[in-house]
């Protein structure tokens, strides 16, 4: 019984470090939760921050650099850009792509709240308050 035991004890850093290479394949260990206030970061299907506060005149400044997938951005929610949307220009439908390895800035002019979306992956939803 001893010996199973040491066995066990013996793998758990093996399994640890799969477990660790395995979300950093994801993109989960690669991600920046900590961008400053006015960056979005985007992984393979998400944003990285789910809601932005910024002030009327500033960008936000959206960074793709390790989803290793092409997103669509327009203001809308769930995947369905807001044909009728006041938005800033680049997020008008059909908003903009944006490549693997590419920085984005949107200028928020107007105070409001903005939902931005990406309708490639409808589960990306972000949240602009322009004050």
């Amino acid at each position: 019984m001893q010996s199973n035991l040491r066995k066990t004890v013996a793998i758990l850093p093996l399994l640890l470090l799969i477990l660790t290479l395995g979300l950093a394949a994801c993109g989960g260990a690669s991600t920046n939760v900590n961008a400053p206030a006015n960056e979005v970061d985007m992984g393979p299907a998400n944003f990285v921050q789910t809601s932005r506060a910024i002030s009327t005149g500033q960008s936000i400044h959206f960074v793709d650099q390790q989803s290793g997938t092409t997103h669509m951005l327009c203001i809308g929610r769930d995947g369905s850009c807001d044909t009728s949307a006041k938005a800033p220009k680049d997020l008008a439908s059909p908003g903009f792509s944006i490549q693997p390895g590419q920085t984005h800035d949107v200028l928020f002019d107007t105070a409001g709240t903005y939902t931005i979306t990406c309708p490639i992956h409808p589960s990306m939803n972000l949240t602009i308050t322009v004050r």
